[in-house]
This record gives structure tokens, C-alpha cells and sequence, in this order.
């Protein structure tokens, strides 16, 4: 094993997050996210095949308003909008169960008509 090899647990660790309706789970080390439906039993994101991951440029979470903000290119034209799961706080109405992926140029395009 080289000095330059990285640690087995450094590359599998992963940040989990709930959503109002999905268990989101990033893999910062290789730039991948999976979204999975809160329903469906535990499961661990290592024994998962590479084909069910997504490709992200950056992510935020904005505390103040509890919100996943995730960055699908590195020109910021595509994002990935998700309310973050709190107790009591609201937002796990009807109109909040889906996540959305506005295409920038099409939200300005509606704005400007």
C-alpha cells in the first residue's frame, strides 16, 4: 500500500439525510448522490451498484431554511432542491412530497414571459 492510497473508511463514508420524502445519501469522496424513497427498509449505500448513483457538481444545506441544495453541473444551471426533515416543521404537506430539478434556462424563460 502506497503513502498516497486513502484509507477504506475515508472512501466509504457518507453524509445521510432525510427529506420530507426521500433518505438522501452522498458520497462526497466520489462526487455521487443516490435520493431513495423514505419507505423503502435500511439498506447500506456500499453494497449498492453504481448504476443507481447520480453525478453532482457541489452541494449546500442551508440550516436556517432546512434545505438540500444539490448542484448537478459545475456552471450552477442544474439543481436539485429537497426541504430537510424536522420535527414539527411543516413542510411534509402534499405540495411538499416531491423534489424538484429546475433547468435554469427554462425557469428563466418562464420569468421573462
Amino acid at each position: 500500500m502506497s503513502n498516497n492510497a486513502k484509507p477504506e473508511m475515508e472512501l466509504d463514508s457518507y453524509i445521510r439525510l432525510v427529506s420530507c420524502n426521500s433518505e438522501w445519501v452522498i458520497d462526497e469522496a466520489r462526487k455521487l448522490y443516490l435520493r431513495v424513497p423514505r419507505d423503502v427498509k435500511p439498506f447500506n449505500p456500499r453494497n449498492l451498484p453504481r448504476n443507481l448513483w447520480s453525478e453532482y457538481s457541489h452541494f449546500t444545506i442551508d440550516e436556517e431554511k432546512s434545505e438540500l441544495v444539490l448542484y448537478l453541473n459545475a456552471e450552477c444551471s442544474r439543481i436539485i432542491k429537497a426541504h430537510l426533515h424536522t420535527q414539527g416543521h411543516g413542510q411534509c404537506g402534499e405540495d411538499h412530497k416531491l423534489s424538484y430539478t429546475i433547468e435554469m434556462s427554462q425557469l428563466k424563460d418562464g420569468l421573462s414571459s
